[in-house]
């Protein structure tokens, strides 16, 4: 099995391993791969079926996109495991599978449950292009900049519907409302203030539910807040680094 990913930073320092949410690519990244590899050894991956990492058609999605990470994972020393939203979802699910394997959890704009509008599968279904003019309206707060939007429905029209699709069908089937409480690993949660895919209350049930977890809420920023606002989440994570892990 091969999965690619980009790599940042020098191998002897803390592993963070970052995974991208629904139709994404290990580009989701680029801003926490510039600004924490002086700090950081940092690995953002394609999950199988985007960016440059071949689909394996899988029967069992959830549990391939889980494969994808512990190949990545287990080649490191305890690293940092980070996820946005779907990323975040699938994240969780490895801390409680195998919490011995990494060091700490980053959830980034994600929940316990992350239901899905029917709305997003009528567009993937019907009309992709109304499906991107949607990304453009949803995954930002008002204000951001235009060359950011245009950039990020960009990146989305590189990975297939059908991809997206079946990402957003894990992401509807995710649901650890009654587990969260057994994560056991320090976490970080970071949502920003105006996401409305994922808004604070998801984090902030997060926080509630996972022991040793620290919440930080960034403001005027959407449910892209590593695009949006990167110097402020790669300070919180060097932040929590600092003060929770070493």
């Amino acid at each position: 099995m091969s999965v690619h990913f980009e790599e940042a930073g020098r191998g002897n320092s803390p592993s963070i391993v970052m995974v991208h949410g629904a139709g994404g690519s290990s580009a989701t990244w680029f801003m926490q791969l510039r600004g924490l590899a002086r700090s950081f050894h940092v690995v953002a991956i394609d999950l199988n079926g985007h960016g440059r990492t071949p689909d394996r058609n899988p029967d069992d999605v959830t549990a391939s996109y889980l494969e994808d990470i512990a190949s990545v994972v287990e080649g490191l020393h305890e690293p940092v495991l980070a996820g946005h939203s779907m990323g975040g979802a699938l994240a969780q699910l490895y801390a409680l599978e195998m919490p011995d394997r990494i060091s700490g959890l980053i959830l980034i704009s994600t929940g316990a449950r992350l239901r899905v509008a029917q709305f997003i599968f009528d567009l993937l279904d019907n009309d992709f292009d109304g499906y991107v003019e949607a990304v453009g309206k949803y995954m930002f707060a008002e204000g951001a900049s235009k060359e950011l939007i245009s950039a990020s429905k960009a990146e989305v029209r590189k990975c297939p519907p059908e991809i997206i699709r079946r990402d957003f069908v894990v992401c509807n089937e995710f649901d650890i409302m009654d587990q969260v409480k057994n994560i056991r690993v320090p976490t970080l949660v970071i949502v920003g203030s105006e996401d409305v895919m994922t808004p604070v209350k998801y984090a902030a049930y997060l926080n509630g539910q996972i022991h040793e977890s620290i919440l930080k809420v960034i403001e005027g920023a959407g449910h892209s807040v590593m695009l949006e606002r990167p110097h402020e989440v790669n300070e919180a994570i060097i932040e929590w680094v600092s003060s929770s892990l070493r």
